[in-house]
């Protein structure tokens, strides 16, 4: 997993970071020679009015030429003393204008000197700043830009075990968890577009990108998305963090989506469908995609380097090319050799009022097939698949839950292994004078994992409650139709200052929470929620070895304002199981061992332990 306890930029990230300000300039650009180009006067079938104030509007560019003939279409006379009023003292228009229209019937004394009123084309460009960051764009709407970003700060300070070994037990710190700036905005109306980098994902280069994508959305309501994007699957997954209950997603969004940086943004296209049937509000959503951006996930198949080898000094078990988490693994790395996924996701909203009490049933699944290398001696040069999952922690991302890497070898029986390093004997064995040499057998290869996941979500009033159920299939040489790895979490929460939780019915998950009154300057204390959540993933089967978690957690949220949030989490680990692991190989973190290809020398490194953890947590963004 990606060790997120320092911040550095490096020459990669600053030339990600030029290319992040050379696409919004281009924007700017484009932007800019359509106002130019878009200068001559409206043909002469356009539709006029003779109400003063919707001619004055256009002409200060206050209203686009559509809004313009759209409100002449009425017939209606908008101008009256009161909206004249507001509107001279709202600097739309100036005073000698809101005179000349009412016949000097108006008081502006209030009204601010403007001594030039604004520009006069309709498509001129408009810019401002405000709390969803920079934006700027032409008044027709073809052409709109916006800079905003995020920073989120983690912390936790763990009660471990008595009796838990140093290298069981969890470390305090404090950890920028995310740093992000994006642009995004529209091109030609029918083009949307987004780029986004992470500057904390393993220090810079192309790995910090999660969204670089473009979505044509002319045919609305379906829109098509090329690019690198989130491929979907989950609600929790699918929901932008900055809109989470807990600080860490449920365990099996972790192990089976999430774990990994960028493994759940895949390169592809992805097509998605609002609509309503009998009034009830659904989503379609699902396409085909391949890998992450340069970034190492859960699992690539992507040729190269896939992280540490296993010790040669090792004990004879079952070997892989390292870890497909590992840091520094090079993902799709403009090889022939990665992996293709079917995904897509359903949702139906039976129930939804005014008020905001909803009910929300979903279902995903997936289909991924994948490629694994090998080297002439038998070793593993590259590909497979792993799951993994840390106890709901951050700062300590130790995994309590590890598969290993999923495709893996080993030498025949009697056989001691002789070099992992994919060039001569791989495996030799003495008998008498003479050495023996074999190549390593293939003991697992994961071919393609199936995955499905249920989702079923509520709202009423300040209550809302969340569950989700996932299991994942894997296939292969090794494996059969029983190796089912599984997981589920279920959660409510109230808020007591009496906000209904907000829903976004077009990617069909929770919403950001906006407070009733902001804290401060809004008059109030802001929204304050209390939640608890029960989540639990077993990912032990007769061919797989990876454990399983039980946790508990209780939340208190305080959304100081809409895009400002403290947050304060109590985990505590109910159970874990490592019973299956069994010993092995050594040089893999703090229990010294990969599970699926040797397990560990301390068996049951995890099972029993119970720490409890709190965590705190600020989210902003803008």
């Amino acid at each position: 997993m990606t060790n997120r306890k320092t911040l550095q930029i490096n020459g990669n990230a600053r030339i990600a970071a030029a290319f992040f300000l050379a696409l919004f300039t281009c924007q700017t650009a484009l932007a800019s020679a359509k106002s130019k180009t878009s200068t001559a006067a409206a043909p002469e079938s356009a539709i006029t009015s003779q109400d003063p104030l919707l001619n004055t509007l256009l002409k200060n560019g206050v209203i686009s030429k559509e809004q313009y003939q759209e409100l002449a279409k009425s017939g209606q006379n908008f101008a009256n003393n009161a909206l004249l009023q507001i509107l001279a003292q709202n600097g739309a228009i100036t005073k000698e204008q809101a005179k000349s229209i009412s016949g000097d019937k108006v008081d502006v004394a209030k009204a601010p000197e403007i001594k030039n009123a604004p520009a006069a084309n309709p498509n001129d460009g408009y810019a401002r700043v405000n709390e969803k960051g920079i934006e700027w764009g032409s008044n027709d709407g073809a052409f709109k830009a916006k800079i905003g970003g995020r920073i989120q700060v983690d912390s936790q300070v763990n009660f471990n075990n008595a009796d838990a070994k140093p290298y069981q037990q969890l470390a305090d710190g404090v950890a920028l968890r995310r740093a992000r700036l994006f642009v995004e905005g529209i091109m030609w109306k029918d083009y949307e577009y987004r780029f986004e980098y992470d500057f904390t994902r393993n220090n810079g280069g192309t790995q910090g990108i999660t969204d670089a994508y473009v979505k044509y959305i002319h045919f609305a309501p379906f829109a098509l998305t090329i690019g690198q994007t989130n491929e979907g699957k989950s609600m929790e997954s699918t929901m932008s963090n900055n809109y989470l209950t807990f600080i860490e997603r449920g365990l099996p969004n972790n192990a089976f989506i999430e774990a990994g940086p960028a493994s759940k943004y895949q390169l592809g296209a992805i097509g998605e469908y609002f609509e309503q049937v009998w009034g009830m509000p659904y989503v379609l959503r699902g396409g085909l995609t391949t890998e992450s951006i340069g970034a190492p996930g859960p699992g690539s198949s992507s040729q190269g380097y896939q992280g540490v080898a296993p010790s040669e000094s090792a004990s004879n078990g079952l070997y892989s090319e390292g870890n497909p988490n590992a840091n520094g693994a090079n993902r799709n790395n403009w090889s022939p050799n990665t992996s293709y996924q079917l995904v897509g996701r359903g949702v139906l909203l039976p129930f939804k009022d005014e008020d905001g009490n909803l009910l929300h049933t979903g279902v995903w699944g997936s289909y991924r097939s994948i490629t694994n290398q090998y080297n002439e001696n038998g070793t593993v040069r590259g590909g497979g698949w792993q799951f993994v999952s840390q106890p709901d922690t951050d700062v300590d991302r130790t995994n309590w839950a590890n598969t290993g890497n999923l495709t893996n070898a080993s030498c025949p029986v009697g056989y001691s292994v002789a070099s992992l390093s994919g060039t001569g004997a791989a495996c030799t064995k003495k008998v008498g004078s003479k050495t023996l040499n074999h190549n390593m057998i293939t003991r697992h290869a994961v071919n393609n994992v199936n995955m499905f996941g249920a989702e079923l979500l509520g709202a009423y009033g300040p209550f809302h409650t969340s569950s989700e159920f996932m299991m994942t299939q894997v296939n292969g040489v090794g494996y059969d139709g029983s190796d089912l790895l599984q997981g589920f979490y279920t959660s409510a929460g109230y808020f007591i200052t009496g906000e209904t939780r907000p829903y976004d019915e077009k990617k069909g998950t929770w919403n950001r929470v906006i407070p009733k009154s902001n804290f401060l300057n809004g008059g109030g204390w802001g929204a304050w929620e209390v939640a608890g959540r029960y989540d639990l993933i077993d990912m032990n089967t007769s061919n797989i070895n990876g454990g399983s978690l039980g946790i508990f957690t209780m939340g208190v949220n305080w959304y100081l304002t809409p895009r400002i949030r403290l947050m304060s989490d109590w985990v505590h680990v109910l159970a874990a199981n490592n019973n299956q692991i069994t010993a092995g190989n050594s040089g893999f973190g703090k229990c010294g061992g990969n599970p699926a290809i040797g397990g560990s020398p301390n068996p049951n490194c995890f099972t029993g332990l119970t720490p409890n953890i709190w965590e705190t947590a600020l989210r902003m963004d803008f």
